[in-house]
């Protein structure tokens, strides 16, 4: 399968803070240093992982202003409601389809999970932030000096996206890692649709697209294309 056009070159400033539990990659994202941000997937710590992105955020000069969740599963959402308020974030973006997850993780989850939740947060009443803007396939988000479109990609749960930030850089969650996918055995995933997800929505995107995973190291599509077993299957069969 051919990568599909062209992107020039973006500049992007990218900073990550791996969460202490299950490795998450929170994301964030500005045109440079004292400008404007956006945090993608606050993750799980103890107490959470508020004040170490504050704090990342005020060594760069950053002002962060947006809240991107890829998808509901608790290792991407756990910070999400104090980094909205100590930091001052005013707005928060996820699919409508895992909306719910925000308030009720438990629905997401499997055994692991609900075991963390109990032992973490047992008496824990889930709230939303303030103000939250559900997105949907195709939206541009037009926050911090970028254009970020939303790519819905689902199969990891019912409202996985990607955000394609200027073109050129791929926030891909948990639809596609380096070497591997995201999982398709917890509440709300789908096999099936995975598989759509990434014939559709990973494959015929260009080589050069920087990417941007919810766990482990940034790839690019042309070596993910190349060296990705569940990509390379799928190539294969489509022949």
């Amino acid at each position: 399968m051919e990568s599909k056009g062209q992107v020039e070159e973006v500049k992007v400033l990218v900073e990550r803070i791996v969460a202490p539990y299950f490795a998450t990659n929170c994301w964030i994202l500005s045109t440079g240093a004292g400008n404007e941000c956006v945090i993608v997937d606050p993750g799980i710590a103890v107490p959470d992982l508020a004040q170490r992105i504050i704090g990342r955020c005020h060594d760069l000069t950053l002002k962060p202003v947006a809240i991107l969740i890829t998808h509901g599963h608790l290792d991407h959402t756990f910070s999400l409601l104090p980094l909205a308020r100590e930091g001052g974030v005013s707005t928060s973006y996820v699919h409508p389809a895992d909306r719910e997850l925000l308030i009720n993780p438990a629905r997401g989850l499997g055994a692991q999970g609900l075991a963390l939740l109990e032992q973490l947060s047992p008496t824990k009443v889930w709230e939303e932030p303030d103000r939250v803007e559900e997105v949907n396939d195709d939206d541009v988000i037009e926050v911090a000096g970028m254009d970020i479109q939303v790519v819905h990609a689902p199969g990891h749960t019912k409202g996985s996206v990607m955000y394609r930030v200027d073109g050129g850089t791929l926030i891909s969650g948990d639809v596609l890692f380096k070497g591997a996918i995201g999982r398709t055995d917890l509440p709300t995933s789908s096999p099936r649709a995975m598989r759509e997800s990434l014939t559709e929505k990973v494959l015929t995107l260009p080589d050069e697209i920087r990417v941007l995973p919810g766990h482990g190291d940034e790839t690019t599509i042309g070596q993910e294309r190349l060296t990705n077993p569940f990509l390379l299957e799928i190539s294969s069969s489509s022949r």
